[in-house]
């Protein structure tokens, strides 16, 4: 029907008009105009789909591009023939649907029409949510950019499954998703498990578009995991579909967070440094709201997965909690809960402590936050927090210490002893051991090399990778390479027998202590269990929900700090300046310059110019969080 037409066609016209508000192209996007696609030809036949509407982005060629708005709307008159072509396909439409298959291309998740375009277009007028298309993909060159290592982990999964309607988009995820459901991504899935994943998702795909507005694609996978994730797969196909709008309201923050790393809200301090006030002051100024008593105390969890004695890190966080005990009066109780390494002893102890009454819950690994969201999501009244960094959920925060920052200190150290042993002169080596390579290993590692270049930049740093071995005979090799000094700061090891963390100088067969970072996670405690006490908690969770909160506290909130034996006074004033300068904020070992193994990662604004500058930028949280490179000077 002309009308019809008319419109779709001022449809069309709106769109124009809104792109040219937004500075951007009102027409389609071309696949053949893509530079990547090119310069490359690989492709791969898929065959006939049933297509999501909302992933047809464009057209495969230039052609005619202009005939069609962004959105896929018609914008030439209604009595071109083009028009009439449209509005007869339009009434054949309200005939008899769409008979025959429109031909695209994928690239990169994305659909790109060669034959079909009027017929994707009246789809999309008519709000259609499917379309029958014959695919062919056109493969992306390998490389190591996040798009493109994680459309090779879908191409996996693609194999396995034969499933094109779930996008993921961050590195892991199809893995994960595999792991959920008790597979992997090297061997084929059975055809009921296949089966069973199309209806589920589609289950849960159309309670997205009635319950939380959402029609997107890519935003239905993400949200698709973390449901999966927290309730499983079975329970889209086997709970009554009452049971499942539930559980998609009771979990709406937590679906509906961001996954963006670049979205956490990082804090990182307190608000107020000052331990006496944290600890008497506030309290007594907010004692008039203040719902816990010696008769109704905030009873606080802490789980661990082992024994205190049987790990470094638990035993630091021991420490935190009993430091806790100390600062705090009657109206707060601690718990310890031991529950192993397998989901299931970490949901009992969860299920134990909210059963207990605790009103708030630590869980000391980033292995428990999987079991960790679950129980937030059906515990609201509970307020949780995993010890890691970088997470994006929403209902559980997240926090830890820069010990990157106390690293810098210890490389100043240890290149500044270095250089007092008289072994100066040529290329120096300095031995660091690395027993994980998480984004938090790699900041402070290289925190500690960024520390010793400041002293000698000539220094390199020998890193030997040992994972939780205890016979790679690491410290030979770097006898052999003359490092005169090495660090170990790994705290997650699980066999207590192991020496204590820290710099060592390597003289003959044996090793002197020499210092080392360390957490303190007891004022980290005091100062949530304050954060709660006097509402700040709440006041937080209010002005940013459905936001990842993550606490980073690092040397200005004594979180982290050093510890060192006795030193030469020089030395030990070197190291007071440089741990002054980052508590005050005017030294950070991530500003400047920073050069990678491959390549400047930061620049230095006065680089070329005569002159030092004053002014630096410096990595934000989300990019230390999220690092993944390593310092020029490590080897």
């Amino acid at each position: 029907m002309r009308k019809d037409y008319i419109s779709a066609l001022r449809m069309g016209e709106a769109a124009v008009r809104k792109a040219a508000r937004q500075g951007v192209s009102p027409y389609l996007p071309a696949l053949d105009a893509f530079e990547e696609v090119k310069q490359n030809s690989k492709q791969s036949y898929v065959g006939l789909v049933e297509l999501p509407l909302d992933r047809i982005k464009g057209n495969k060629e230039t052609a005619r591009n202009n005939a069609f708005a962004n959105n896929f709307m018609p914008l030439l008159a209604e009595d071109s023939e083009f028009g009439v072509k449209w509005s007869n396909l339009y009434d054949s439409f309200k005939q008899e649907g769409i008979r025959d298959a429109i031909k695209v291309y994928e690239y990169m998740h994305n659909f790109y029409v060669q034959e079909g375009n009027k017929r994707v277009s009246v789809s999309k007028y008519e709000n259609v949510d499917f379309i029958l298309a014959d695919v062919t993909r056109i493969l992306p060159e390998k490389n190591d950019s996040k798009e493109v290592t994680a459309y090779y982990e879908y191409l996996d999964f693609y194999k396995v499954t034969k499933n094109i309607y779930i996008v993921l988009t961050e590195p892991g995820e199809y893995r994960k998703l595999a792991e959920l459901l008790g597979q992997d991504l090297e061997h084929e899935w059975t055809e009921d498990l296949r089966k069973d994943l199309e209806a589920a998702y589609s289950i849960f795909a159309n309670k997205c578009r009635s319950i939380l507005k959402i029609n997107d694609s890519f935003m239905t996978s993400e949200i698709f995991l973390i449901y999966v994730s927290i309730f499983s797969m079975k329970s889209l196909l086997a709970e009554p579909d009452d049971q499942i709008v539930r559980n998609i309201i009771q979990a709406r923050d937590e679906l509906l967070s961001s996954n963006d790393i670049e979205d956490i809200v990082f804090l990182d301090r307190s608000t107020d440094n000052t331990e006496e006030k944290r600890v008497r002051g506030l309290r007594g100024l907010f004692s008039g709201g203040n719902r816990y008593t010696g008769s109704n105390p905030l009873r606080v969890a802490f789980i661990y997965e082992t024994q205190p004695d049987d790990s470094r890190w638990t035993d630091s966080h021991e420490a935190g909690r009993l430091y806790l005990s100390e600062m705090t009066g009657d109206e707060v109780v601690t718990e310890t809960y031991v529950c192993g390494k397998g989901e299931d002893g970490i949901a009992g102890a969860l299920e134990d402590a909210v059963s207990d009454k605790a009103g708030l819950v630590f869980t000391v690994s980033p292995r428990m936050m999987s079991e960790t969201v679950k129980a937030a999501v059906k515990h609201q009244d509970v307020k949780f927090l995993n010890c890691s960094i970088g997470s994006t959920s929403s209902t559980v925060r997240s926090y830890h210490g820069k010990l990157y920052e106390a690293s810098f200190l210890m490389g100043i150290l240890t290149a500044d002893l270095l250089l007092k042993d008289g072994k100066a002169g040529g290329e120096q080596t300095i031995g660091y051991l690395v027993r994980n390579f998480g984004n938090l290993s790699m900041a402070s590692m290289n925190a500690f090399a960024i520390g010793v270049s400041l002293i000698d930049p000539d220094c390199r740093i020998s890193m030997k990778y040992a994972g939780n071995s205890g016979t790679y005979d690491y410290r030979s090799e770097w006898a052999k390479e003359g490092a005169g000094y090495y660090a170990d700061f790994e705290y997650s090891l699980t066999d207590g027998g192991k020496k204590r963390p820290g710099v060592y100088r390597i003289e003959g067969d044996s090793d002197t202590y020499i210092g080392t970072p360390y957490y303190h996670w007891g004022r980290f405690y005091t100062q949530i269990v304050n954060s709660v006490l006097n509402g700040e908690w709440d006041t937080q969770q209010l002005m940013a929900e459905r936001t990842a909160k993550n606490y980073w506290f690092g040397l200005s909130t004594g979180v982290v700090d050093i510890r060192i034996k006795e030193l030469p006074y020089q030395t030990r004033k070197l190291l007071s300046f440089f741990r002054a300068s980052v508590i005050a904020g005017n030294v950070d070992p991530f500003s400047g310059e920073l050069r990678s193994q491959s390549g400047v990662i930061q620049e230095d604004p006065s680089a070329d110019k005569n002159g030092v500058s004053s002014v630096f930028d410096t990595l934000s949280a989300a990019k230390i969080a999220s690092m993944d490179w390593m310092n020029d000077n490590i080897l």
